[in-house]
């Protein structure tokens, strides 16, 4: 004959196993959470150092905002003005071992909001991901990026200096 368990036995096997499982999922979320958490503040950890170095070698006297821009090699893209009141744009790399510094003045530059109403005339379906102002064989361009009406990804780059533009489009793999 065989032995019968008693219900309230089953289900504390069952209590437990739910209960550990719950655990475990808690313990995989906080960790991708603090993973993301962590990779994000990578991000900006430098821009302090970058800002000092700036305004160490270059005539800017006052820094508005600090992005990343990666191309060929990683940019810093550094938005302010010099002493003279100039609004400027200065692209940091680093070379070897150096820091190299690009600046551009923006007033011949066509600013990064008429570039992009000028993308929406052209392209009023397509799903607009984010814009980043960045450097391409030397010149200044603004990165367009967005999803056109078939699905696809794209980065269109817009010269800064004349509006001419070239696209780069992705097809998604899973397709």
């Amino acid at each position: 004959m065989k032995k019968q368990f008693l219900l309230y036995t089953g289900l504390n096997k069952i209590w437990i196993f739910v209960s550990l499982s719950i655990i475990v999922l808690l313990i995989v979320l906080y960790y991708f959470f603090s993973l993301y958490q962590d990779v994000m503040s990578n991000k900006t950890d430098n821009f302090d150092e970058m800002q000092t170095l700036a305004m160490e070698n270059t005539s800017l006297d006052v820094i508005h905002s600090i992005e990343r821009y990666h191309a060929d090699k990683l940019y810093y893209v550094l938005d302010g003005e010099t002493n003279n009141n100039q609004p400027s744009l200065v692209y940091m790399y680093q070379s070897e071992e150096e820091w190299e510094f690009d600046t551009y003045d923006k007033e011949p530059l066509y600013s990064e909001d008429i570039l992009l109403s000028e993308w929406h005339d052209r392209c009023t379906s397509c799903e607009f991901l984010g814009s980043t102002v960045g450097l391409a064989n030397g010149d200044p361009i603004l990165e367009i990026k967005y999803v056109d009406t078939s699905d696809r990804l794209v980065y269109e780059h817009v010269l800064l200096e004349d509006k001419s533009h070239y696209q780069l489009t992705l097809n998604p793999s899973f397709q």
